[in-house]
């Protein structure tokens, strides 16, 4: 066992009869270094901090040959030169804390090689002789063998192994509580001081929780836990990036990409299993689902079976939680619609339902999961969703894109067609689309202003507008049914709402879990879900402890129209009507306007009234000259009743799967589906394209300085 000694506590623990040692052969090797990398005060061999040592190191070599009395003199070469394959910490790995019984080779015959011990400390010390002359010091030589002998504490200090011309030595290291660290190789004297070293580390350096895997008189063995897997549990977002990021924060290492890659796809697998063993997962999740949460609805539709397996190859799954169905009742008459993107293994995406509860909060209704958006997938979505959603209510609004799978399945007959609901699209996407073929941005924010105007007469004014400046762009809007995409014709269906934002913000919320396995992703729907019935259950008996009549919502709009109204002027015309006109102040260049209202139909001219449900700045107006109360006239999804309601039924906990029933089929991917593998990154995020892009007037003016170097 090849051991550097660097301090005393070592030294004494070879020296110790109790060790077992049976012999000790002591190497010293000296190394030359350059002026620069020598310690300050010490330039001149270690004479100014201790200038007897020149006087010691015969004493000190005797001492050695003294403990152990059985052996005077070298016998054999030294130990390093019989061991060519020595590894870096001299083959520790063999050693064991008790030592071997070995049959020690029989001294031979003094010869004429060898060499005394003594005459070797008197040379060394002679050799010392051409150094400076030594200070006088009253120290004095220690009288037994057997006493601590401070060595280390007279000597030159250590270099740092990374000094000039200093070369790192292969040597068995010892544990330093002042440095705190852990190397390969480290000795230690029994098991107590091995667990206390190890219990330090992790306390003040390494920051890590382990736990005992293995334990004996002869082996201790811990693992340390993995952070990673509680890291990704808690936050499904967490991806490659942090992972570099939080190893660099601990350890202070960069490690590479792919390192990270690796981990982060373990840890995934550790939480959410493989993609395979989360597809034959999910039949029994989703009866645990259904069993625990009385009302949910799961539907599914195999594309094959597989009689050599006894397995259904997966097409489409639909859920909807029970207590969202049982929440719509109480919520406007509108529905969003989108479909996203899943960065799976396989080729999948996910179609997602939502409404807007009384406080323009997302509620989540329906999810799917298909391997496209064609249009028997929608229609077999929009079909279930009426089916088990809707439940044969009238008068509801679907906003979409203008998918054409949706077009056309809500064409071949759904409940969002006249007289029962109506279609309308997201004016964001319109808006897109049509810059996509004009590209530009001045056009499209006149085509947004366009859809969103409330009033008929402001929509002619920015058509026309439009028109003076592309006749192409103009006519590619008429073209499009304007009641499908502007507020201004709508009719009232859209309440206000005008994009597909509420199932996109659903799909924000999930992005961290589209890269994950089916089974997490349908987990992940559920906790967020279940956060939000939560959050909002507690705020609706905040509301209703306060006293409030409506939502928070409903509250800021009607007191910010209020205010308005107190500068309006009334005429009223018909008491049993209860009809009046309306002027607006003028300030700033603008106001001066006429408005009729009628509050017996609850409309004014303004549209505001029709789409939002609450009564506007006009209305509000003449409610007071007909001595009504402006607050009855608000529509009912915006009463705090009506927001605790919807978020009335709870949600219960699933039990631990041991408690699940047997799913009542096999289920696999569809392997002609799977994605195939290429050099690179794959793609897990949709690149942003101009319908990202805020409307600003820092656009508009730069797109009107291009448009002025151009020309």
């Amino acid at each position: 066992m090849l051991v550097q000694i660097k301090d005393d506590d070592t030294l004494s623990f070879f020296l110790d009869e109790t060790a077992g040692f049976r012999f000790l052969e002591v190497y010293v090797e000296t190394q030359q270094i350059q002026p620069e990398a020598t310690p300050q005060n010490y330039q001149q061999g270690g004479y100014m901090e201790n200038p007897e040592m020149s006087q010691q190191w015969g004493e000190y070599m005797s001492l050695f040959a003294g403990l152990f009395r059985l052996v005077r003199k070298f016998y054999t070469p030294s130990g390093c030169c019989s061991r060519p394959n020595l590894d870096t910490f001299g083959n520790l790995s063999d050693a064991s804390s008790e030592p071997d019984e070995v049959d020690y080779p029989i001294p031979p015959e003094d010869g004429p090689n060898d060499v005394d011990i003594n005459i070797m400390a008197e040379n060394f010390a002679q050799g010392m002789s051409s150094s400076p002359e030594p200070v006088q010091t009253n120290r004095t030589t220690p009288q037994s063998f057997y006493r601590s002998m401070p060595f280390f504490d007279q000597t030159f200090p250590e270099i740092p192994a990374d000094s000039i011309d200093v070369p790192t030595m292969k040597y068995a290291k010892f544990y330093n509580k002042n440095e705190g660290k852990l190397d390969v190789g480290m000795l230690f004297k029994n098991k107590v001081e091995l667990i206390e070293a190890v219990k330090d580390h992790s306390i003040r350096h390494a920051r890590r929780e382990y736990y005992v895997t293995e334990s004996s008189k002869t082996k201790w063995k811990v693992v340390c836990l993995h952070s990673t897997p509680g890291q990704v549990q808690q936050n499904p977002s967490y991806g490659i990036k942090h992972v570099i990021q939080t190893v660099k924060d601990h350890t202070g290492y960069d490690i590479p990409y792919q390192k990270a890659w690796y981990s982060l796809k373990m840890a995934r697998e550790i939480v959410y299993g493989t993609w395979e063993s989360s597809v034959q997962k999910l039949p029994k999740y989703m009866g645990a689902l259904k069993k625990y949460n009385p009302g949910t609805i799961v539907e599914w539709e195999h594309k094959a079976f597989q009689p050599s397996t006894g397995a259904h190859v997966i097409g489409y799954v639909f859920w909807a939680f029970a207590p969202c169905i049982e929440g719509f009742q109480f919520c406007r008459n509108v529905i969003s619609v989108d479909g996203t993107h899943l960065y799976t293994k396989y080729r999948h995406k996910m179609l997602i339902a939502a409404a807007m509860d009384g406080n323009q909060q997302v509620l989540p209704l329906a999810f799917a999961i298909v391997d496209d958006e064609s249009t028997s997938s929608w229609k077999w979505f929009l079909t279930l969703l009426s089916r088990h959603v809707i439940r044969g209510r009238r008068g509801v609004c679907l906003i979409s894109d203008r998918h054409p799978g949706i077009i056309k399945a809500v064409r071949e007959g759904s409940d969002f067609v006249s007289p029962h609901g109506a279609h309308r699209y997201c004016l964001r996407h319109v808006c897109s689309n049509f810059n996509t073929h004009y590209k530009n941005v001045i056009l499209k924010d006149l085509c947004w202003r366009a859809g969103s105007e409330y009033q008929i007469r402001k929509f002619n004014r920015i058509m026309e507008e439009i028109k003076s400046q592309n006749v192409a762009a103009f006519e590619f809007l008429d073209k499009i049914n304007k009641e499908k995409w502007t507020a201004s014709h709508d009719g009232g269906w859209r309440t206000g709402i005008l994009t597909t934002n509420m199932s996109e913000c659903i799909n924000g919320v999930l992005k961290g879990a589209r890269r994950l396995p089916l089974t997490a992703i349908v987990e992940i729907t559920l906790a967020r879900t279940v956060n939000y019935f939560v959050t909002r259950e507690r705020r609706s008996h905040a509301m209703v402890a306060n006293g409030q009549l409506w939502t928070d919502f409903a509250y800021k709009m009607f007191n910010q129209w209020h205010q308005k109204s107190i500068d309006h002027t009334v005429t009223k015309y018909n008491h049993r009507q209860q009809s009046a006109s309306v002027v607006t102040k003028r300030q700033s260049g603008f106001g001066l306007n006429t408005h009729v209202v009628k509050i017996t139909n609850r409309e004014c001219s303004c549209g505001k009234w029709t789409q939002f449900g609450i009564p506007c700045s006009h209305a509000q107006k003449v409610c007071a000259a007909y001595n009504i109360n402006a607050a009855s006239m608000v529509k009912n999804y915006y009463d705090v009743q009506a927001y605790k309601n919807t978020y009335s039924k709870a949600f219960q906990p699933l039990y631990p799967e041991d408690y699940w029933d047997a799913p009542e089929f096999r289920l696999v991917h569809d392997t002609t589906i799977r994605i195939s593998t290429r050099p690179g990154r794959n793609q897990t995020s949709r690149i942003h394209n101009e319908m990202d892009w805020r409307q600003t007037r820092e656009r508009q003016q730069a797109q009107q300085r291009e448009n002025s170097s151009r020309q």
